[in-house]
């Protein structure tokens, strides 16, 4: 049992926030440190006080525990360390730069591009924000470092592709920089102390996120790695091929029809009944 703690007659008469004892606040905090569920009822009376008198008091000095950050009572903010944002470029479009890319056939790169020694053949550009990856599909994806954030996702698409030479017609670039979206990111949650590793993928398949507590990056910190787009980029991509193959389908309907509508029109003109002094015969 916790001694009765004894406090200044007059300070406690005063129900005013600044006036509180100092005493009290580090009975209360300490308490809550050692169990954050205990309410203001339980707190009174673990002190010796009386509920009725010191209920507010008691109820604000928690609320200060709580939100307390200077002491790490509170939680704090993340800190990106892993930040991806993704943008589609027309496919004709990508093809046209780049060629301006690869300008001779020697592998000689211009703008500040290099290629990949892969077999899918994408483009990178290192820049002070970080790297750009650039398919052919036309798909660019912006690894920004930390702290990442859109702002720099969009700077590191225009050092690439504006203040490199590459694109010079700002009415193109517009739509291409409202297009950006971010693609995923890793959300360090620090605690204060090493924590055990474990892996949660749980909410990977519905959700997108991942989550990882006392990795090797962070070894005392709750990691979030969110991918916000994968399931609408899949989706859009699946959206562009269905239009193009409808665009395809649509091409041999017509070039069909046309084929159709020549052969029955030649037997139509060969069939026709001729008329004969004016008058044409009805069947």
């Amino acid at each position: 049992m916790v001694a009765s703690p004894v406090y200044p007659a007059d300070l406690r008469e005063d129900n005013s926030y600044q006036s509180y004892p100092v005493s009290i606040r580090k009975d209360v905090c300490r308490l809550l440190d050692e169990n954050p569920l205990l309410r203001a009822k339980m707190l009174c009376k673990i002190l010796h006080l009386s509920y009725s008198k010191y209920k507010q008091t008691v109820t604000n000095y928690r609320n200060y525990w709580k939100y307390n950050h200077e002491n790490e009572r509170g939680s704090k903010c993340s800190s990106v360390h892993c930040f991806r944002a993704r943008v589609k470029l027309e496919l004709e479009l990508s093809k046209a730069l780049r060629q301006r890319v690869a300008y001779d056939g020697k592998g000689e790169f211009g703008f500040g591009w290099t290629p990949s020694k892969s077999k899918n053949r994408f483009f990178s550009f290192y820049g002070s924000f970080g790297r750009v990856v650039w398919f052919e599909t036309g798909t660019v994806i912006m690894h920004v470092r930390r702290p990442g954030n859109m702002g720099k996702a969009k700077q590191l698409f225009c050092d690439a592709f504006v203040n490199s030479g590459l694109i010079s017609d700002f009415k193109l670039l517009s739509p291409v920089l409202s297009s950006i979206r971010p693609k995923s990111g890793h959300f360090p949650y620090s605690s204060g102390e090493r924590l055990p590793y474990m892996v949660i993928r749980d909410f990977e398949e519905s959700h997108g996120v991942v989550i990882k507590v006392g990795d090797r990056t962070h070894p005392d910190a709750v990691e979030v790695i969110a991918g916000f787009s994968e399931a609408i980029d899949g989706a859009l991509d699946k959206l562009e091929r269905l239009e193009r193959d409808s665009k395809k389908t649509g091409e041999t309907l017509a070039k069909f029809t046309e084929v159709l509508s020549n052969l029955f029109g030649a037997d139509s003109e060969k069939q026709a009944p001729k008329s004969q002094g004016g008058k044409d015969y009805v069947a």
